[in-house]
């Protein structure tokens, strides 16, 4: 059965009426049920007091002191209608205008007592053993020529809930009262409220229903009107868009039939929603691919997982994938998911599959092209390293240039055959058949080894280490990384002014490890940071061949911690040095 705008109206306007009602009453309440119990204690703390001063004035030429007591205990408790409590400074109780002091045990415990006994006044609400009832406590100190003590008095708040009771009894009484009163206002008002939203509602479902001339024959300067001509505009509008949204569909439908990526929707259940003819061609799918499962359509394992993965971490995947048939084909794939910025039951993956198989091609060709012209070229500088040695043992006519060149010569040879290397080095990882000898290996231990092979090195001043206590166990490849260590500390020694420290850190972030490797060269500008881990990049490049650098240790760094699954990066600024890092995770999967 609907609920009607109308019965609506009526309870909310009555919800919040009874609302503010009863949060006035409540604080009404409360409030005055606190500043009659702040009277009553204001009232007997004053009261207190003037005991305490009565007791002060005790002379000893006159009666005994006990008495002198017990006498003001009672006349006070006749005047303020309290009971009266006077207790020794041990605690003990002297007088009471109530009860015999002979049964009553010490009272130093009492929380008013104490305080009072402390000095100050003592002030608590507490239920009375004694009496059997909520009570309000005062207690003062007092002293006189032969005693210290307290003075207590108690009142019973049985008057102070009483008066409460009362008030909440009226609050009750006045909003049953307004509550009829609003309910009959609040019932004409939604009556006539509701009536031309009736002839609204009405006009607006023919509209829906899909008559998109329909027009709702209201018309007035209120609220109501401007909205019966908004949903005669937007039915209007509704028209207009429709017919463009068919031609843009159409205008879509054309790119994606003729773009050369292939794509593939799969909603939230895995069930294809549509396949563009690249993508039939691409994955060798038929036709009937609508509302099947993906799995019966797609026959490649990787993609599967993929999408799969998607669906559940909602999260993009980028994959290189292979595809055997219907031809050996190299895909990049590019797994999204579409329910971010729309109603998830709307949602699910998007497939965007682009054929690398040539770019792949051509990227094979360079790589071989790079180790076939290492390999040709590193026989006859193994000659020329061989024959400038040999020239600097020669003694000839000018001794001094047959040596200088000869220098010269192998100085040059051996930066080449360095050079060679790391380009093999590096075309080795880029093709993958590096493989890693994976261990577990204790970090601590691997950094201080490296250092002490730098150390060889006439260049090095100082190495300082920052490590965590104990051993940090990796599993990891033991001479990739002492070669990633070897890379970065050569890089610092080139870049530091001579002197300067280099620091290692090493930081244990659960997971993974973080090293970093600090210098206090020249810096990097900031615009340099993001290329220098590019192959043959060099910041200062009269620098690197003053000092035989390739521009390959750092991109050989990237490769190796790459295919350790970390991350590379470097933090500097011109002139406060440079902080090259990597990050591997402890655990290779």
């Amino acid at each position: 059965m609907k609920k009607s705008i109308g019965k609506k109206l009526t309870g909310s306007y009555l919800l919040i009426i009874m609302l503010i009602l009863l949060a006035t009453g409540a604080i009404l309440s409360v409030s005055l049920r606190q500043y009659y119990l702040d009277n009553v204690q204001t009232n007997l703390e004053r009261e207190s007091r003037l005991a305490a001063s009565m007791l002060e004035s005790y002379q000893t030429d006159e009666t005994d002191i006990l008495d002198y007591i017990d006498d003001v205990s009672q006349v006070v408790a006749e005047n303020i209608d309290a009971r009266v409590t006077i207790v020794d400074a041990s605690g003990t109780v002297i007088a009471d205008s109530m009860f015999d002091p002979a049964n009553l045990g010490p009272h130093n415990g009492r929380p008013e007592i104490y305080k009072a006994l402390q000095g100050e006044t003592g002030i608590a609400i507490r239920f009375s053993d004694t009496e059997n009832q909520q009570m309000v406590y005062v207690a003062v100190p007092f002293t006189n020529q032969d005693m210290q003590g307290v003075v207590r008095l108690a009142r019973s708040l049985e008057e102070v809930e009483s008066v409460h009771y009362s008030v909440l009894l009226l609050i009750l009484l006045a909003i049953m009262m307004i509550g009829v009163i609003a309910f009959v206002i609040s019932t004409h008002l939604a009556a006539n409220f509701t009536r031309p939203l009736t002839e609204l509602t009405s006009a607006v479902e023919e509209i829906a229903r899909g008559d998109l001339d329909k027009r709702i024959p209201y018309w007035s300067d209120d609220e109501l009107g401007l909205l019966a001509s908004a949903v005669n505009y937007m039915a209007s509008e509704m028209d207009k868009t429709l017919t463009e949204i068919s031609a843009v569909k159409n205008r879509l439908e054309v790119v994606l039939r003729n773009t050369v990526n292939g794509i593939i929707m799969v909603d939230l259940e895995a069930r294809i929603t549509y396949v563009n003819p690249k993508a039939q061609k691409l994955l060798a799918m038929g036709h009937d691919y609508q509302g099947r499962k993906h799995v019966e359509m797609i026959n490649n394992y990787e993609l599967l997982q993929a999408i799969d993965e998607v669906r559940r971490m909602l999260q993009p995947v980028r994959k290189e994938i292979q595809l055997f048939t219907p031809a050996e084909k190299q895909i990049e794939a590019n797994v999204l998911p579409i329910c971010k910025d729309i109603p998830q039951i709307y949602g699910g993956v998007l497939v965007v599959l682009n054929d690398i198989t040539e770019l792949k091609r051509l990227e094979r060709v360079r790589r071989d092209f790079v180790a076939n012209v290492s390999h040709e070229l590193k026989t006859p500088v193994t000659s020329i390293s061989g024959f400038a040695e040999t020239l600097m043992n020669e003694s000839e006519e000018n001794p001094r240039n047959v040596r200088e060149f000869s220098e010269i010569i192998y100085n040059e040879a051996v930066r080449l055959s360095k050079l060679i290397n790391r380009l093999l080095d590096l075309s080795r990882l880029e093709s993958g058949k590096s493989g890693l000898n994976i261990k577990n290996v204790d970090m601590v231990r691997l950094i201080q080894d490296t250092v002490e092979l730098v150390k060889q090195d006439g260049r090095v001043s100082k190495i300082n280490i920052i490590k965590p206590a104990g051993q940090v166990l990796v599993e990891c490849d033991k001479e990739l990384i002492v070669q990633v260590l070897l890379n970065l500390l050569d890089n610092a020694l080139i870049y530091s002014p001579e002197g300067e420290p280099i620091t290692i850190s090493l930081e244990d972030e659960g997971e993974r490890i973080k090293v970093l490797v600090i210098d206090r060269g020249e810096g990097i500008p900031e615009n340099e940071t993001d290329r220098v881990f590019e192959r043959f990049y060099r910041v200062d490049k009269a620098r690197s061949r003053k000092t035989g650098g390739t521009g390959l240790g750092l991109s050989i760094v990237k490769h190796l911690v790459e295919n350790h699954n970390g991350v590379t990066g470097v933090e500097s600024a011109p002139g406060k040095g440079s902080t090259f890092y990597f990050i591997i995770p402890k655990k290779q999967k």
